[in-house]
């Protein structure tokens, strides 16, 4: 039998880092959806196909020059998909590379998704992530959101240290929403030096507002003036 190829550096530290959200112990209210099933809300093998979802979708984008950093998963969206910004309507539909992972019947959508894919369309150089890579929500409510908690940040601002460092170094962070904002404000310097740490330049996050409670028009203006901005700059 011939030996498996060896993995590409890029493959490897997507495998690493899907490792490390997968093995991450949470608090009671934090869902890790690269690592556990509901035995209600869940399809057979949920999280691998959501672990799948995101090496696809990480192997699609090798050079992005922007990130899009939102705060935590919704339940609409990123819970079952394992994608930021993402729902199961708009990226997990047949003849795609995505699997759906919820048991309901109807695909989730969400919102705030539908209106991030929208504007992205198929540009390849725009990856999106969360500060808090796992769902929150109210304790016996999975199908609900919270805001994370301060251990939880902390969790998560560890993983965007590799996520930024190692597989999106050179791209223009994006807050997505204030909660977002102020955490990477809050944690600029942590994100600073492991971005230095990797030979990458650091460059000053931006900031748009959320899509959702009627920020929509203002999101797509926004991001389209930042994407005009760079390539202007060109």
């Amino acid at each position: 039998m011939s030996e498996a190829a060896p993995q590409k550096p890029r493959e490897e530290t997507i495998e690493k880092f899907i490792a490390r959200l997968r093995r991450a112990e949470l608090p009671d209210g934090a869902f890790n959806l690269y690592a556990h099933n509901h035995p209600e809300h869940d399809a057979r093998a949920g999280a691998a196909k959501r672990r799948e979802n995101l090496r696809r979708y990480l192997k699609a984008l090798p050079e992005p020059r922007f990130a899009l950093v939102g705060l935590c998963p919704g339940y609409r969206g990123a819970r079952f998909t394992g994608i930021a910004f993402t729902d199961e309507v708009h990226l997990c539909w047949p003849g795609t590379l995505f699997d759906r992972t919820s048991a309901r019947a109807e695909p989730w959508r969400e919102r705030s998704a539908s209106c991030v894919m929208d504007v992205i369309g198929g540009r390849t150089d725009i990856v999106c992530w969360n500060v808090v890579p796992w769902h929150c929500h109210e304790i016996g409510n999975p199908l609900s959101n919270t805001d994370p908690g301060t251990g939880l940040l902390e969790l998560g601002v560890g993983e965007l240290e590799f996520f930024l460092s190692r597989l999106a170094p050179h791209a223009q962070v994006i807050a997505v929403g204030q909660l977002a904002r102020d955490t990477i404000d809050r944690f600029s310097g942590r994100l600073a030096a492991a971005r230095r740490s990797v030979g990458a330049q650091h460059v000053a996050p931006l900031h748009v507002r959320h899509p959702a409670h009627g920020g929509e028009a203002e999101f797509r203006a926004g991001l389209a003036r930042f994407l005009n901005l760079a390539n202007d700059a060109e």
